[in-house]
Parts: C-alpha cells; structure tokens; sequence
C-alpha cells in the first residue's frame, strides 16, 4: 500500500496552478502585426519614381535601360509578371512589398512598342503609361582610322550588342564597298573589325541596322589619305622652320610602327613652362574649306607607350596654332589618356582649331609644347589632316 506524501504534493499542485493561471496572462504581441508584405486585391499603382529619388518628390512616366524604377501603390506583393512593353523582366529581380515595389527595366530591345507597364500578382494585374527610353546605336567611329589592311580595329561606341552585329541578326550589317566585314567581338561599347587585305584607301566604312523609327545607316570613314595636309616624308615642300628633326620613319627600336609613312615623335624630358617649336610650317588652305570649316574635322594619329600617358596640362601642354590662332590639346583634362601602344585617331570640330578664322591660300600651322611641370614624354603624331565630315 502506497501512502501519499501530503508535504510534497500539495506545493507540486500549487506550481501547476500557478503556471497555467501564468500561461493565460501572456500578451501575444504578433496579433495583427502587418509584415508589408500582405495584399488583399489586384494591384493598384499610384505613382513612379527613380530609385535615387528617396523623398518621392518627382514622380516619372520615362525610363531608360538598366535604370531601376519605384512603384508606388497597394498590393504590390507577390509578383508573378512584370513587362516593359514586351519584354518580361525576371521576377527575381524584383523586390515587392503591398505598397512599393523596385524594377529594374532591362536591356533588351522589344519586338512590339506599346510604350505600357504590365503588372501581375497572385490578385490581379494592372498597367499604366511607362515609356522605356530605346537607344539606337551610337558610333564614335574606328578606334585608329588608320589601322592597315589585315589588321583587327575596334569600332567604337554603345549598344552593339542590342542589335545583333556579326551574324546574329540578318538586317545588323557592316561592310566596306558593299563586302560584309567580319565581326572578330563585340560588347557593350565596342565591335571589333577585320579589314579586309585588300581594302582601298579614301573608302568609306557603312553601318545599317534596323532600329525602332525604321533602317539606320551611319557612314565612317577609313584611310582618308587624300584628307592629310602634310607628307612627311617630304618635309621640304612645307615651309617647315622647326621640328624636322623629330620626324621618324618608325623604323628604330621602340618606335611605334609607321601607318602612313613618317611621322613626329616627341621623346625626352621636357621643363616646367618651356616652350619648344615642335614642328612648324604651313600649307595651301583650299578656299572651300576656309569658307565653311563647321563641315570639316581636324584629325591626327596619336600613340603612347604604356608607361608614358598624356599628363593633365591644364592650359598649356600642346598647342595648335593654325592661322595664328591656338587651341590647348589636353586629352586628360577628365580622366588620364594612354593608347598603350596603339596608334589612336583623335577628332576635333576644326571649328574649335581655328580660334583666329581662315581664309584660303598658305596658312601658317604649328605644333608647340609647353608642358605645365617637368615632363618625361614618348608621344608619337601622324596623319595631320582636316577632313570632311560624312553626313
């Protein structure tokens, strides 16, 4: 016979007593607590804002590529599909609560343009007017337009890769007299060329693809020889009172190779503020090109070794005095410019050259250096030439 022990069960009872009276005390502070992340009907929009907008201050009805939008409304959560026109954006891309949800608008060329945004969640859809900013393509022109039959040039820019160049889309072509060039890369901001072996000078390079307004060709140019106002292989037909001495054939060791015959080469350390006639002279202006310089570019070939950039120079640096006027050459006023080796061609409005007019007959052209600090330099420059512009 078992005998109770009244001493130690009656506090046993009174502890359970007590917790489960506990228990019916607690407060649970979860109930009606909103996450943001509950909808309760089809999605509604009330605005749209850029990312960068924190206030919500300007709402948007435009957008361009890979730009990130802000949708503002209720029921936003749960996305199952999102489109800009026709183009369907990943839903794992996007991060929605019940009341803002974050787009990112991809970069993709749409086969229809309805200028909408289609919104669809587990309650509904809903669109709205969006337009989605589509670029055509932009053509800065050949990385050198110099570079010799045979060789691999980059055409550069932005977009060639939303168009489908080399091959991947019929209609997206680039040819030289009417023969298709092969596409060697491409990317973002560059397509790569092969020229072919037996490419003509003076000849022109044409772009065509099919954009949204309709077919857009763009012409480049390659090689215009024609354009070169100096041969420097012969350099006693200019007048030249200073510099010869700096003009190369390309043939000595660690010179760059030579694109169109002999080019100036500026090797050697140079002091702070000095002032040295690198190569001056002149040339016959042609009258139609005094008369209308906004239809014409200056150009010129320029190659620097990797371990010589261009130095920031400011107002100094290299000077153009053409017709005794002066323009200040500084490629690295934003940001340090280096072609590492490779010949470069630089294009500049002549307009902008010629900062005292012109007029036609022999025109004085000069090309000083005054560095702006002890310069140690190997910069290379050919080509010297003032060329139409191809509309």
């Amino acid at each position: 016979m078992k005998i109770l022990n009244i001493k130690t069960t009656y506090p046993l009872l009174l502890l359970v007593t007590s917790i489960l009276t506990s228990c019916q005390d607690i407060v649970t502070y979860n109930d009606n607590y909103d996450d943001g992340m509950a909808s309760y009907g089809p999605p509604v929009i009330h605005a749209i804002y850029a990312s960068d907008d924190r206030g919500k201050t300007q709402p948007i009805a435009t957008g361009a590529f890979e730009d990130i939008i802000v949708l503002q409304g209720e029921n936003l959560s749960h996305v199952k599909k999102v489109t800009f026109n026709d183009i369907e954006v990943p839903v794992t891309d996007i991060y929605a609560t019940a009341k803002n949800a974050y787009i990112p608008i991809p970069r993709k060329i749409p086969g229809e343009v309805n200028n909408k945004l289609y919104y669809q969640t587990e309650q509904g859809n809903t669109s709205t007017d969006f337009t989605v900013t589509i670029p055509g393509v932009k053509i800065e022109g050949l990385y050198n337009e110099f570079a010799l039959p045979g060789d691999t040039v980059q055409l550069t820019g932005n977009y060639f890769d939303l168009y489908g160049f080399g091959g991947q889309t019929p209609t997206s072509t680039i040819q030289m007299n009417g023969i298709e060039l092969v596409v060697d890369s491409l990317s973002e901001q560059y397509m790569s060329v092969i020229i072919p072996q037996n490419a003509p000078e003076n000849t022109i390079i044409t772009i065509s693809y099919e954009g949204v307004n309709g077919t857009v060709i763009t012409h480049i140019p390659y090689r215009h020889t024609q354009s070169v106002i100096w041969d420097l292989s012969q350099p006693g037909n200019y007048g030249f009172w200073a510099g010869t001495e700096l003009i190369t054939t390309g043939q000595a060791e660690h010179e760059p190779d030579p694109l169109h015959g002999s080019y100036l080469r500026i090797a050697g350390s140079y002091s702070a503020w000095s002032w040295n006639n690198l190569l001056c002279g002149g040339f016959n202006m042609p009258a139609e090109i005094a008369a209308n310089p906004e239809n014409y570019n200056f150009k010129f070939e320029v190659c620097s070794p990797s371990g010589n950039p261009f130095y920031d120079s400011g107002s100094a640096g290299y000077l153009i005095q053409l017709n005794n006027g002066q323009y200040t050459w500084n490629p690295s006023a934003a940001r340090s410019f280096n072609t590492y080796g490779q010949w470069c061609t630089v294009s500049v409005e002549l307009t902008d050259i010629a900062t005292n007019g012109l007029s036609g007959g022999w025109t004085s052209l000069n090309w000083i250096l005054q560095p702006n600090a002890d310069w140690n330099l190997d910069h290379s420059f050919a080509n010297i030439r003032i060329e139409k512009k191809i509309k």
